[in-house]
């Protein structure tokens, strides 16, 4: 496999080199290679995030006034996971960098590989789906423009995360100069891919952990990473300050509500099987949006702990029973349902059991969007929504994120 990817690669960059010279000596251009000494540039201050915790953005001028920018992300640990300097344009490499920054060069910028469910729907936000090339195959999308981008192809599927089709990413990549890439953390369970994707394919790649962030819009924040990338910082911070002016506005209407006072929720999935009930535990961050919300968890359930925890069904009843509302995972519990009304959800996925359930009786169960998973663009308002699914006038009709089922 690697002596052929090789073979692949050594054509595809002489093609490549061979195409770029025939089109500097037709146009008359002529590059210059301009290299900079790390130890000269002159930090002008370091961001301070207002959720995020698991970046930082530190920028930096030469002495002709060009500027750089240094990107740290850490892991879920805080310990540094990778750090990254960005050259400007015109600037080709820096001399003297720490072992543990990786340089990218504005071309580096260009066009990136994503593999990655979060960062995807962020760079969607600021309307830069066209500086992604390739995207790994492992989301069923609901977010249109990704679909249409996809669908279209803009953006070319190569594989899935932990198996990646390295003929097409070098093809794709070699053509669009992709030397850069996004993965989730799930690139940690398969080392190899990571091997291959640097050794073979000559892709960097930065792990977006912002699935480790601990509150809601810090996953937002990090849109700012990818548009200090882009040199979009207009567009992303446009889109993260519109979901903090949502969350505040949002907690001015809730005010100060005492936890006796707060509607109690219930946020959960089960399957076809109907024998696991998968409850989001105390840390997750949908259960955060709830609390942001003015709402609270309907027991102590995973106290420290995200994700979900797995009950069979009568740790389930016992528990949860007397929930006020409940938050239905549509995109992970309802494939193949196709009445969705909630009698049609009693009937595929639960039972007549859960008509003895509060929520039920008082009318009050309700649903995530098909997105509501997808879209890390959107917390601000989906407190908002939420909010108003607990304290509103029990309509749903203005709503995006939830829906009630009825």
């Amino acid at each position: 496999m690697k002596r052929r990817l090789a073979l692949i690669l050594g054509i595809l960059m002489l093609s490549g080199m061979l195409f770029f010279a025939a089109a500097c000596a037709k146009n008359g251009q002529k590059t210059e290679d301009v290299t900079v000494s790390y130890g000269e540039l002159v930090s002008t201050g370091k961001e301070e995030n207002t959720f995020a915790q698991l970046f930082s953005i530190e920028r930096f001028t030469d002495g002709e006034g060009r500027r750089y920018s240094e990107i740290e992300i850490y892991d879920k640990d805080k310990a540094l996971s990778s750090s990254w300097l960005l050259l400007p344009e015109g600037v080709s490499g820096a001399e003297g960098v720490p072992k543990t920054t990786q340089v990218m060069t504005a071309q580096d910028r260009a066009n990136i590989l994503v593999s990655s469910a979060s960062t995807m729907s962020l760079i969607n936000a600021m309307d830069a789906l066209d500086k992604v090339p390739m995207t790994t195959s492992d989301t069923t999308w609901y977010i249109e423009e990704i679909k249409q981008a996809i669908g279209d192809g803009t953006v070319q599927e190569v594989g899935k995360y932990n198996a990646p089709d390295y003929e097409k990413i070098l093809t794709v990549g070699t053509e669009k100069h992709v030397t850069f890439a996004v993965f989730s953390t799930m690139i940690d369970y398969v080392p190899q891919v990571e091997e291959m994707l640097s050794q073979t394919c000559h892709i960097r790649i930065m792990r977006d952990q912002s699935s480790s962030e601990s509150h809601p819009l810090a996953r937002t924040e990090w849109i700012k990473v990818f548009g200090e990338i882009f040199g979009l910082r207009t567009q992303s911070d446009a889109v993260f300050d519109a979901q903090v002016k949502a969350l505040n506005d949002t907690l001015k209407q809730i005010g100060d509500i005492p936890e006796s006072e707060r509607k109690s929720v219930l946020i959960f999935y089960t399957t076809a099987d109907k024998s696991t009930y998968n409850v989001r535990n105390a840390e997750d961050y949908v259960t955060k949006l709830v609390s942001l919300a003015g709402g609270r968890q309907v027991a102590e359930i995973g106290a420290g702990k995200s994700g979900n925890t797995k009950m069979d069904a009568e740790t389930f009843v016992s528990t949860c029973a007397q929930a006020d509302y409940v938050l239905y995972n549509w995109t992970s519990g309802a494939s193949g349902v196709e009445d969705e009304s909630l009698q049609g959800l009693i009937d595929a996925r639960l039972g007549d059991w859960f008509k003895q359930f509060r929520a039920y009786q008082e009318g009050n169960v309700w649903r995530t969007s098909r997105d509501f998973y997808q879209k890390m663009d959107k917390m601000g308002e989906m407190v908002a929504d939420i909010y108003q699914m607990l304290y509103g006038n029990g309509s749903s009709d203005a709503l995006t994120y939830v829906d009630r089922l009825s």
